[in-house]
């Protein structure tokens, strides 16, 4: 990522002395007009960085997630690949960790559960199948055939 970032701001800088080089009449609309070059350059800079940063920080995010993943299928300690359904259960997870930020974040706001709970209904209403901001511990449980507690089973 580094090297496109470089390539982008050699390409930058080229232009820049491209347009260094022309002929300059000194007038209002250019002095107006190097002021506002100036000001894009300094913007356009600070996103190429700002994009470096975040494609850095999404390669350790997406590290962390496929260690959790690991750990989620204990794929150190086992010789037999795990199943579908584990697999499934694991990046289920792995989709909770995303969907808490969100929810975390839009809870702390004024009128962030009933916005979440809209747009919830809204991607129902649409027909939008598997959209869940709502981590799957905040959802309610389907109800088991399955006694609450095991120890109770006599």
């Amino acid at each position: 990522m580094m090297q496109k970032q470089s390539t982008i701001l050699n390409k930058l800088k080229k232009l820049k002395q491209a347009a260094l080089q022309l002929p300059v009449i000194d007038s209002r609309s250019h002095r107006f007009a190097k002021k506002y070059a100036a000001k894009t350059n300094d913007l356009i800079s600070k996103g190429v960085k700002a994009v470096g940063q975040e494609a850095e920080e999404t390669e350790q995010m997406a590290r962390s997630f496929f260690k959790i993943l690991e750990a989620k299928l204990n794929l150190n300690d086992r010789t037999d690949p795990p199943s579908e359904e584990e697999v499934k259960a694991a990046i289920e997870q792995l989709k909770d960790v995303g969907r808490f930020s969100i929810f975390a974040t839009l809870v702390i706001l004024p009128g962030g559960v009933v916005s979440l709970l809209g747009l919830e209904l809204l991607a129902k209403r649409f027909g939008v199948k598997g959209f869940n901001l709502i981590p799957s511990s905040f959802r309610k449980k389907k109800k088991s055939n399955l006694p609450a507690n095991p120890e109770n089973l006599d």
